[in-house]
């Protein structure tokens, strides 16, 4: 099979799964180099390695080749029984990613500050839920309610429909400009300005990251709220809370143990 047949399969089934336009773009975009550089689809893993290597880009777009490389042979091998050389190729190593997270005043100073309504409203629901972009833009007046027991939204996300609880305050600055009627694209840029206009350094996923890391719930709700596919994601945020951290040294600490049982006995 000829590499740019093999791609184009491939392509066709991520939209029939309907995976986002980024994605699919970023797969496209890795996948014409590749078939530029092997017109046959290779078999060996040295091939593969020598395209990953070819990458002039950091670890990080090193390894986003390895993992497109990795999704594309996967689909060959279950849809037409063509053999996985990625199975002998390992992952590029990469430095630990942090991403950026607000301190409550960065976020006080983002919400604070006297913006449209429309945006405002906006970010209060990303600040709320943690929601991803693209959720927020497809979000319709009719995904939001109120029960019994509070305000409810119906995220519609990657890992499918979840319901997630807003608060009072975003709630009511949402109901009167559902649906947002802006592209996802659009919806970021506009939420970018915001943070400039507010002095604050961020994107939208900014506050997805900050809700994540400064949650001091339950992992498990946060992963139902966040709309995470495995845990594994949700306890990643835990790394990087230093109060935390500090919380569990101090109370868990062999030293404090010896020192309490020590006082104890004076």
């Amino acid at each position: 099979m000829k590499t740019g047949e093999a791609a184009q399969l491939f392509l066709n089934s991520c939209k029939a799964k309907g995976l986002s336009p980024r994605t699919i773009q970023w797969y496209g975009d890795i996948l014409r180099q590749f078939v530029a550089s092997y017109p046959k689809l290779p078999r060996k893993p040295m091939q593969i390695e020598e395209f990953i290597a070819s990458c002039r880009g950091r670890d990080e777009r090193k390894h986003g080749y390895y993992r497109t490389l990795r999704r594309f042979f996967r689909f060959l091998r279950r849809h037409y029984r063509i053999k996985n050389p990625m199975e002998l190729v390992d992952p590029p190593k990469r430095m630990p990613k942090l991403p950026r997270v607000l301190t409550p005043d960065e976020l006080d100073q983002l919400l604070s500050f006297p913006h449209k309504a429309k945006i405002k409203a906006s970010l209060l629901f990303l600040a709320d839920t943690g929601a991803r972009l693209g959720e927020l833009a497809r979000l319709n007046l009719s995904d939001i309610s109120q029960n019994h027991i509070g305000y409810i939204a119906k995220v519609n996300g990657k890992t499918g429909i979840r319901y997630v609880p807003i608060s009072w305050d975003t709630y009511n600055a949402l109901v009167n400009y559902l649906p947002l009627g802006w592209t996802t694209d659009w919806l970021g840029r506009l939420i970018s300005t915001a943070f400039d206009d507010a002095h604050v350094v961020g994107t939208a996923h900014t506050l997805r990251h900050t809700f994540a890391t400064l949650w001091k719930g339950d992992e498990f709700a946060l992963q139902r709220i966040m709309g995470h596919s495995t845990i594994v994601t949700t306890v990643m945020y835990r790394h990087l809370r230093t109060e935390q951290l500090i919380e569990q040294h101090n109370q868990y600490s062999p030293l404090r143990m010896v020192f309490t049982a020590t006082r104890s006995m004076l």
